[in-house]
């Protein structure tokens, strides 16, 4: 299932309905970092420094992530995917390609020990995700 990874500033209503489908999805699991945020959450926080990235499948998203800039730092805060996509590698995906453009722009994306169960730490780590 190819994914495009986008960095969504204004979120369309559909965009906003997928992102309730991936909150409603992913938001209550204990052993992944989930997409808590609801829109209420969200809107008005969309700015330089605080990113909503998401993986679109045939004009819709199937996956998200949060993520908070701090100069050349990026932390991954929540990520979530569609329930109907799990286990297609969405997340897998998105994780690949955020390590591209982070590449190509010397940037660097880690997430926080204490937020990320440890079964969740190894597999980000093979994917260039710094865990602190």
């Amino acid at each position: 299932m190819p994914v495009v990874l986008e960095h969504i500033t204004q979120p369309t209503e559909d965009d906003w309905e997928d992102l309730e489908k991936i909150r409603a999805d992913t938001g209550s699991t204990p052993d992944a970092l989930g997409f808590r945020s609801t829109r209420s959450d969200l809107e008005g926080k969309l700015n330089d420094d605080f990113w909503i990235l998401a993986g679109r499948f045939n004009d819709r998203l199937v996956g998200a992530m949060l993520i908070t800039r701090q100069g050349n730092e990026l932390e991954l805060t929540q990520a979530g995917v569609r329930t109907i996509t799990q286990r297609k590698g969405v997340l897998h995906q998105l994780l690949f390609l955020l390590d591209l453009w982070t590449n190509e722009h010397d940037m660097t994306v880690y997430v926080r020990s204490e937020d990320t169960p440890e079964e969740l730490q190894k597999a980000m780590a093979r994917r260039n995700v710094e865990v602190r």
